[in-house]
């Protein structure tokens, strides 16, 4: 029987996308040229996993300085990434919230710009709890950032349900013993929470 639920936030309560940031700013070769970049990739997943972003712009001027002036443009428009929220996610939440169903968070994001995805969706603080991932050093897929999830918000890992739009993360979510819902759409959600009587 399912007890809690636990929400990712990127592409499940908000919509976001990286490229939104440069958009219009550089020429569209350079655009492809920053996001095709590993250090890019690898540079977001530390700040996700809690390295400041002044600590970032350093390590992107060392490894690839011909991208640092991408990156601040990205640092600098980094709202643009996020248009608004998912549609009909949050509606879900409030009727499970409605219905007494606790509800958290679990998002991979910097800790400097979450603020963002909080003005974007504002159900985010809604939630009984979030977990920021650059807030606690610990980032989706790491199973151990699951181990602190059921740890903080007191839940038991069978009765957890986490709902997330990466299967990678799911998949390390199962490892912990959490049953999981891959993201799609608002409508496929409320369909999984109908089927697991959750709704």
């Amino acid at each position: 029987m399912t007890t809690t639920l636990i929400f990712d936030v990127a592409n499940v309560l908000v919509d976001w996308d990286p490229f939104r940031a440069l958009s219009g700013e550089l020429p569209e070769d350079q655009v492809s040229e920053f996001f095709d970049s590993e250090v890019f990739w690898e540079l977001n997943a530390r700040c996700d996993a809690g390295m400041p972003i002044a600590e970032a712009v350093v390590e992107m001027d060392d490894q690839a300085p011909h991208l640092a002036p991408a990156y601040r443009l990205y640092i600098e428009h980094f709202a643009r990434t996020v248009s608004g929220p998912i549609h009909g996610t949050a509606d879900v939440i409030r009727e499970l919230l409605a219905a007494g169903v606790p509800c958290f968070g679990l998002s991979n994001w910097a800790k400097e710009n979450f603020n963002v995805a909080r003005r974007a969706n504002p159900v985010i603080d809604e939630l009984a709890d979030v977990i920021v991932s650059g807030e606690v050093g610990l980032a989706k897929p790491d199973p151990e950032i699951f181990r602190y999830a059921l740890q903080r918000f007191g839940s038991d890992a069978a009765t957890t349900v986490m709902i997330d739009d990466m299967q990678r993360n799911l998949d390390s979510a199962a490892e912990v013993g959490l049953p999981t819902i891959l993201f799609t759409s608002a409508e496929q959600l409320r369909a999984d929470l109908v089927r697991l009587q959750v709704l």
